[in-house]
């Protein structure tokens, strides 16, 4: 934008100087000087001079007849007269061709400007006079600079002002823009010059009048050598174009040259192999790289087709793609081909194929480009076996079998009586051989379960290890059912035979879940949804057997599932409810404690069972907080209750909790938040924690009884029994579960479980309390053996809290007067 207002500027000033230099020239004007011919000089000059040009052949430049009459004007008439003509026509020139008026004032005035300077350069210069304007009287040298001075200073002035301005606008450097598109008009203002000499010359000698007298001749010189002038840059042109012409016809004979020299260059030594065909198939020329790939000489090659050496699995499409090549359908084709190399390998390349013309021949030959890619087929099939089998077994995995599964279920809905199963195995305690014998034995177990299963099924059957230990084989095709419980029971026949790991006998079973497709399938997702439900059901059944899924069996893992969203909701809202079990002493007959037992009131299902929703909550990772929960809940309760002596309340633990590094800590900060004194509290563990923890379960109960609480064994009898861990433990009692209690009957009698536990009891100076006490018969067997404490629903029926208070205030002394208890006050029993 500040180039063209600095260009606007510059037009102005020029301007305002050409019309000072015309007012400067009209007021000293010379009237006396002019004449008639003066008139008829100025109008030839305006409306004929401007348009009779001649262009300069191979030039930018054109010789205008207006230069020399202006010229001629100015040793004729003088400077002032040549001045206004100057600026008159390029006034009315540039109207013609310029868009911007403004441009045309510009114009004039450039013109104007550089004829006033001419014109003072040659009065100051004393080259003014008559005799030098016409070269008279021994002034020709004179002449001649006069004329050359006109010339040069009309060059230099105008062509000085126009490149100003353009550099002005396109903020090019001057010389730059002066060099490249102005500097070729000097020929027109020599030729100017040298006319208007020759003209005054002419009128020296004949009169003026000679020159318009001659100006038709001139006229039609002029034109009849612009047509020569047009003529000659015809011919140029024309010349040029045949050497041009020429020029290309020879790059092209030696690119041509070249090029069949590169091609051939190329074909000898190109890295792949090429070869060229006729269009039957004949090999017609073949490079090094070919022969190096199959291993064929080339005049093995030259004596053959390509078919013959064609592996025949590839051959038809092959032919295929040639025919679509050869009838125009394509240009060209690639594929992966497999060739017979000389040696009788398979071969594998990428194959190329494009057609050839010949002007000899109706139909083009063929070109066949060859790349050995036999490697990296290898690697490629080496890694898609990687991506899609076990590497330790070598079965297939689970990305195989899905695909497989799929494909199979398409199958069965588009082939009628086809069908597909699915078994789901699951190896039943397998963590415990890694953790007793180590990860390489328990490695070596899975490769012979592999080896077994693949023995167990039929050849067209598929067997995959999904991970870990579950494995599953799909049956497909057209069978019996009955075939793939034939195959199940193989398995479990097969598992019954000890495996011989390094020197370790050892027994495997398996829980296996077999699935039946169905129009309810509608993805091989479904279908191993449903058979990993069936085998969880036959774990659930007891293990080492199998079970057919049915509808039913979805049913309940679709309430499982519910379960567990409304088990986190209610333990994420401590919804859980803690009921409390008064624990009585036998021998007074007086509650000596309580059991806190969480429970579970769902909203549309009602009270759902502990056995149900604990081991959920073990499965699913909630169990400790929800034992957290109940802890905290019962010790608050208790601990705030206003007796006279502090009741001891027991809370189960889970054995999953025995996994967290945190859990004394844990129970100590609920001890400590509640307030509720570790003396009090008595933790209720299984069996099962001593087989499964071992080592962690001693550490952990001897923390915990260090710090005053008390370690009791609940449902004893029931689980893994190993007594050496009860000298192990800081155990205070154990507790006989309902199951052995209830066994005694109205008469006393079948108390040998009892009797045996209590003994034993006894022997390690433990108590004994018995769990589900229902009769007064069960009552007197468990006083008469002298077993310290018992709970049940003769006594009390778990309670809440507020139930709990109202019944310690109405029933203390509690069943005094029960009788089972003599000289004991009579109780009252809460059924």
């Amino acid at each position: 934008m500040s180039e063209l207002r600095s260009a606007n500027r510059y037009m102005m000033t020029v301007i305002i100087l050409g019309a000072v230099c015309l007012i400067a020239a009209v007021f000293s004007l010379p009237i006396e000087r002019a004449d008639v011919y003066l008139p008829v000089l100025a109008a030839l000059t305006v409306i004929v001079g401007s348009r009779v040009t001649i262009q300069i052949p191979r030039f930018k430049s054109h010789v205008a007849v207006s230069d020399t009459f202006i010229f001629l004007t100015l040793m004729l008439y003088g400077g002032e007269f040549a001045i206004i003509l100057s600026a008159v026509e390029a006034f009315v020139s540039s109207w013609r061709f310029c868009n911007r008026k403004i441009t045309v004032f510009f114009n004039a005035s450039a013109v104007a400007i550089s004829t006033t300077l001419v014109f003072s350069f040659l009065k100051g210069a004393g080259l003014y006079s008559p005799e030098q304007l016409h070269g008279q009287a021994g002034s020709f040298t004179n002449f001649v600079i006069v004329l050359s001075v006109m010339a040069m200073g009309q060059f230099a002035v105008n062509t000085s002002l126009a490149a100003i301005y353009d550099s002005l606008k396109s903020a090019l450097p001057l010389w730059e823009t002066w060099k490249s598109k102005y500097i070729w008009t000097f020929f027109s203002y020599f030729v100017g010059a040298i006319g208007a000499g020759v003209l005054i010359q002419l009128s020296d000698s004949a009169g003026i009048g000679i020159i318009f007298a001659t100006f038709p001749v001139i006229f039609f010189v002029f034109l009849s050598y612009r047509m020569y002038m047009k003529n000659i840059e015809i011919s140029i042109q024309q010349a040029e174009q045949a050497e041009q012409y020429a020029n290309i016809l020879e790059s092209q004979s030696e690119a041509l040259r070249e090029s069949e020299e590169r091609f051939r260059s190329a074909f000898d030594h190109a890295p792949i192999g090429i070869g060229l065909l006729s269009p039957t198939g004949s090999w017609l020329k073949v490079n090094q790289a070919l022969s190096d790939i199959l291993g064929y000489a080339e005049k093995d090659f030259l004596a053959m087709d390509f078919q013959a050496i064609t592996l025949p699995d590839d051959l038809g499409k092959t032919l295929v793609k040639i025919h679509e090549l050869l009838s125009g359908k394509i240009a060209s084709c690639q594929m992966e081909q497999r060739y017979i190399h000389k040696t009788g390998r398979v071969v594998w390349t990428s194959w190329s194929v494009s057609a050839a013309h010949d002007s000899t021949s109706k139909q083009p030959n063929l070109i066949f480009q060859l790349q050995d890619i036999t490697d990296r087929k290898s690697a490629e099939q080496k890694l898609q076996h990687e991506a899609t089998h076990d590497v330790l077994t070598g079965l297939p995995n689970r990305l195989y079998f899905m695909n497989k599964l799929t494909a199979a279920l398409d199958r069965t809905r588009s082939i009628e009586g086809y069908k597909a199963s699915v078994l789901f195995i699951d190896l039943d305690r397998f963590k415990y051989v890694n953790d007793s014998l180590g990860h390489v034995i328990g490695d070596q177990l899975l490769r012979c379960i592999a080896e077994r299963l693949g023995e167990c099924m039929r050849p067209a059957d598929t067997v995959a290890r999904l991970g870990g230990d579950e494995f599953t084989i799909l049956v497909e095709g057209k069978y019996d059912t009955a075939e793939v419980l034939h195959i199940a029971d193989r398995i479990q026949e097969k598992f019954s035979v000890p495996f011989d790991l390094s020197g370790h006998e050892v027994y495997s079973t398996a829980s296996i879940g077999i699935l039946h497709a169905s129009k309810n399938h509608q993805s091989s997702e479904d279908m191993m949804r449903d058979a990993d439900i069936a085998m969880y059901q036959a774990k659930r059944a007891g293990k080492a057997r199998h079970e057919v899924f049915d509808e039913a069996m979805h049913s309940i893992v679709k309430e499982t599932l519910r379960l567990e969203t409304d088990l986190r909701r209610a333990v994420e809202r401590d919804e859980i409810q803690v009921y409390y079990q008064p624990i009585y002493d036998l021998a007074t007959g007086r509650i000596e404690s309580v059991e806190s037992l969480a429970r579970w009131y769902h909203p549309e299902f009602g009270p759902i069972s502990p056995s149900k929703f604990i081991p959920l909550a073990e499965e699913i990772g909630l169990i400790d907080n929800l034992c957290a929960q109940v802890l905290k809940r019962a010790c608050g309760d208790i601990g705030t209750l206003s007796l006279v002596e502090k009741l001891p309340v027991s809370v189960n633990l889970s054995c999953r909790q025995f996994s967290q590094t945190k859990l004394v800590g844990s129970i100590h900060d609920i001890l400590d938040e509640t307030g509720f004194s570790p003396k009090d509290l008595r933790l209720e563990i299984t069996e099962s924690v001593f087989f499964e923890h071992q080592e962690r379960a001693v550490e952990t109960l001897n923390d915990l009884r260090n710090s005053g609480i008390e370690i009791n064994i609940d449902d004893f009898g029931t689980g893994y029994s190993n007594l050496g861990y009860l000298q192990k433990l800081p155990v205070s009692a154990l507790k006989i579960d309902r199951t052995f209690v209830s066994m005694i009957d109205a008469d006393g009698n079948n108390d040998d479980i009892v009797r045996a536990i209590i003994t034993l009891a006894r022997n390690f100076g433990l108590k004994v309390v018995a769990e589900g006490i229902e009769t007064d018969a069960q009552l007197n067997v468990l006083r008469g053996l002298e077993c310290e404490g018992g709970q049940g629903y003769l006594f009390a029926a778990p309670m809440s809290i507020d139930k709990l208070v109202e019944f310690m205030a109405e029933n203390e002394p509690a069943f005094a007067s029960h009788s089972a208890f003599e000289n004991v006050p009579e109780a009252s029993l809460i059924q």
